[in-house]
């Protein structure tokens, strides 16, 4: 399973980076200025339609796409219930990038079985970097699908010590005063950038309140490496599609933090929710 969802994301990241160069007007999905939809996200979000049905039919599964996600309605875990696969996908992470000629975006998907997390694949074509759990292990490739590719096993971490943490303004009041605190807060407005940067130790947290798709990939890399994502305060941690932590449209129903456990206190003691 893992090798064809790699093709995959190999084709589209290929076709993603030739669209880029002569990139179709944006279609608003809603009022702000970041919720933006190309033709490019369609034609990924086809593909993988397609690339599912082509190779595994014989499964009962369903696919959660950012682009399709309406056609359930309010029914969506009724039928998350009654699939045993669940392929979560986000065509086009950081949409408003991509449109705009920037390097930080990603595709990022999820494969969960019984809603609870099997595998998941990062992938930064312009950035030339891949991060993917195969169920067993997980690697970090960089330049993938060349000759030139360098793959390393990644390893459960212990804390990070990064100076840098991720949060956006809109949606949490930050302590970004550098002479009471060791940590520098950015929002790349990226959800695939900065879960790559964290699950590498690069960044100490990511602080969010985000959709399913948006961590497709990143929840079943975070849980084998050792990283959680806590819902904020109450610290119960994600670890399945399930309508305690999702609501109907698979936005997260707290803040959570992602980071290693023993880096909680420490970033929730600096950021609170809007």
């Amino acid at each position: 399973m893992i090798n064809i969802l790699l093709d995959f994301v190999k084709n589209a990241g290929d076709y993603l980076i030739q669209q880029q160069k002569t990139i179709k007007p944006l279609l608003n999905k809603d009022s702000s200025v970041c919720s933006v939809v190309t033709q490019a996200d369609l034609h990924v979000s086809d593909l993988f339609e397609k690339t599912l049905q082509e190779n595994f039919s014989d499964l009962n599964y369903m696919i959660i796409d950012e682009e399709k996600i309406t056609k359930y309605g309010d029914n969506i875990f009724d039928e998350i219930n009654k699939s045993e696969y669940q392929f979560v996908i986000d065509p086009i992470d950081g949409t408003i990038q991509y449109a705009n000629g920037h390097h930080l975006f990603g595709i990022t998907v999820g494969v969960y079985k019984n809603t609870k997390p099997l595998m998941g694949i990062i992938y930064m074509p312009k950035l030339n970097e891949l991060l993917y759990f195969d169920g067993h292990k997980a690697y970090r490739v960089e330049n993938p699908f060349t000759k030139s590719e360098i793959k390393t096993e990644l390893l459960p971490q212990t804390q990070s010590y990064s100076p840098i943490a991720f949060a956006n303004q809109f949606i949490w009041n930050i302590n970004n005063d550098l002479s009471v605190s060791n940590t520098a807060f950015f929002n790349y407005f990226s959800a695939v950038s900065q879960c790559f940067y964290t699950l590498i130790g690069k960044s100490r947290a990511l602080c969010m309140k985000t959709r399913l798709w948006d961590i497709a990939g990143t929840i079943p890399l975070a849980n084998y490496l050792g990283i959680k994502i806590f819902e904020y305060d109450s610290k119960k941690i994600y670890d399945s599609i399930s309508p305690e932590y999702f609501n109907t449209d698979m936005g997260t129903k707290k803040h959570c933090i992602m980071c290693h456990p023993d880096n909680y206190d420490e970033i929730a003691k600096l950021v609170t929710p809007k």
